[in-house]
């Protein structure tokens, strides 16, 4: 008989501070090549995460966000 594996769902996993790329873009709702802009305009820090990984700060993502929608009620 096959052992059973728990694996836990998103909710009860522990949020990272730090989103991959691919994670990033999906957590804003954007394109990839979109994300890669806004590093480059210096609106999101990368964060160096070894090797050729690299990641964004999700603090850095919700400030962005919050921004958005300041900016969009204004």
């Amino acid at each position: 008989m096959a052992k059973k594996v728990n694996i836990p769902t998103p909710a009860q996993q522990p949020q990272s501070p730090v989103l991959r790329i691919s994670q990033a873009h999906a957590y804003l709702g954007c394109s990839r090549s979109h994300l890669y802009t806004l590093i480059r305009r210096q609106e999101l820090a990368r964060v160096r995460l070894g090797g050729r990984a690299s990641g964004v700060l999700r603090a850095d993502l919700d400030a962005w966000l919050q921004r958005q929608r300041d900016a969009a009620n204004t």
